[in-house]
């Protein structure tokens, strides 16, 4: 993919997930106008800049026109590498790719390296192989673990109704989403998939927690998780699956002050 259409799809990503508020903070006077203005400078036909913003809809939900398609492999990495970072942080990274001085230059290349969003990779015989739509962090992640919460409280997942409490760890780096106390105590992962079917993207710390913990760790995987989500419960996935290795390049955002405000 060109890096004109990459760098189209990370200022798409602002335009759906912060609407009509980020048009405006954008300096421009409607959607249509952004469109045509970002478009001009991306060297990227505008209605292009309109279909990249429309087809991230279907994790913000602003809009229905593409909530019954797929969201395509390359969108979803730009969604699982930069959606999770503040209104703050996109807006200057959107900055940096709307302006592309030379001060901005190194940043412009950053942003576009840690994508992929090339040839489908190859298989043994040389032959291209489908990209396979795996689990996001994320909105799509929160949303899976919202709907395993409201599901549990309602009593809707069976076999633990000796367990009084799911406990939300979310916050604690714990390896695992949430927790049931008692003998065992049971460790739930929840993954959440907006395609029907897809792969599962387990971090290193959740990998290692599944590897301890064993058969008290349950994997829950959502699917089709903004129309009709289909939940599995998979018991042990240390035990049941045999993932490869799988690494990462990451945009992280730090504010500096220099020494001279202080």
């Amino acid at each position: 993919m060109e890096k004109k259409f990459k760098l189209g799809l990370i200022v798409a990503l602002y335009l759906s997930k912060y609407d009509s508020s980020a048009v405006e903070r954008l300096g421009y006077k409607s959607r249509r106008e952004a469109f045509r203005e970002i478009g001009l400078k991306l060297n990227v036909n505008h209605n292009t800049i309109k279909h990249m913003r429309d087809q991230f809809d279907t994790i913000f939900s602003h809009r229905a026109g593409y909530h019954q398609s797929p969201m395509p492999p390359s969108r979803l990495e730009v969604a699982e590498k930069y959606s999770t970072l503040s209104e703050s942080a996109l807006y200057e990274i959107v900055i940096d790719i709307l302006n592309q001085n030379n001060e901005s230059k190194n940043d412009i290349e950053l942003y576009v390296n840690v994508l992929s969003l090339d040839e489908k990779p190859e298989n043994d015989n040389g032959t291209k192989r489908e990209k396979i739509e795996y689990t996001t962090r994320g909105i799509t992640g929160l949303k899976a673990e919202d709907f395993f919460r409201e599901k549990f409280k309602k009593g809707e997942i069976t076999g633990f109704n000796n367990y009084r409490e799911l406990i939300d760890t979310r916050q604690e780096g714990t390896g695992y989403d949430f927790k049931l106390n008692g003998e065992p105590e049971v460790f739930f992962e929840v993954k959440g998939l907006i395609a029907e079917k897809g792969g599962i993207l387990f971090t290193d710390k959740e990998w290692e927690t599944a590897k301890k913990k064993q058969e008290q760790y349950i994997l829950v995987f959502i699917t089709n998780i903004n129309h009709e989500p289909h939940i599995q419960l998979i018991k042990n996935p240390y035990q049941k699956f045999n993932p490869r290795k799988n690494i990462n390049k990451t945009i992280t955002v730090n504010w500096a002050v220099d020494e001279s405000q202080l």
